[in-house]
């Protein structure tokens, strides 16, 4: 017997029971928010690439020490925010 497969949250079960008008809005809003994510992924590739290069002794062992651990600990609490946010996340259904 073979096993059903899972849905994922983003499923929509009424999509062929709505009209035509209504696929082709979702069609329209997924494909903007493809789009949406390209450009913000270009925009920050080409910021990454227009960088000034920095000198890792100087942050490492010099004086730049408190700026790589405000770094560090900028990111480490946008990651724990951004795991916030998916955890408290409004169910649908």
């Amino acid at each position: 017997m073979t096993r059903l497969t899972l849905a994922s949250k983003r499923h929509d079960p009424f999509w062929d029971m709505d009209g035509e008008g209504a696929r082709k809005t979702r069609t329209q809003r997924r494909f903007a928010r493809y789009a949406t994510w390209l450009i913000a992924i270009l925009v920050l590739a080409v910021v990454a690439t227009r960088l000034p290069s920095v000198d890792v002794e100087f942050l490492v062992y010099g004086a730049g020490r408190p700026i790589l651990g405000g770094a560090i600990f900028a990111l480490l609490g946008a990651s724990v925010l951004l795991a916030l946010g998916k955890m408290r996340e409004p169910k649908h259904g």
